[in-house]
C-alpha cells in the first residue's frame, strides 16, 4: 500500500472549529436549569443533568484556553 498520500494524525483542528462556543454555552446553561428544575421531581435525573452540564463545563474551559497549535484532532 502507497502511504504518501496517508494523512491520518497530521491533520490539525482547532476546538473552536470543531465546536461552537455560544452553542455549548447555551447547553450547559440548559442543562444546568433543567437539572436544578428537576431536583425534586426526579434525583436520578437531575444527578444525570448536572453531570452532563459538569462535562460540558470542561469543554467550555478547554475552549476558552486552547490555541489552534496546540490541539491534535487524534486526541
Amino acid at each position: 500500500m502507497n502511504t504518501h498520500n496517508c494523512k491520518v494524525g497530521k491533520v490539525k483542528f482547532s476546538l473552536n472549529d470543531v465546536l461552537n462556543l455560544k452553542e455549548v454555552e447555551k447547553n450547559y446553561i440548559r442543562f444546568t436549569e433543567e437539572a436544578y428544575n428537576m431536583l425534586q421531581l426526579d434525583a436520578s435525573l437531575s444527578d444525570f443533568l448536572y453531570h452532563e452540564a459538569s462535562k460540558l463545563r470542561k469543554i467550555i474551559l478547554n475552549l476558552k484556553n486552547s490555541e489552534t497549535t496546540d490541539v491534535d484532532a487524534a486526541f
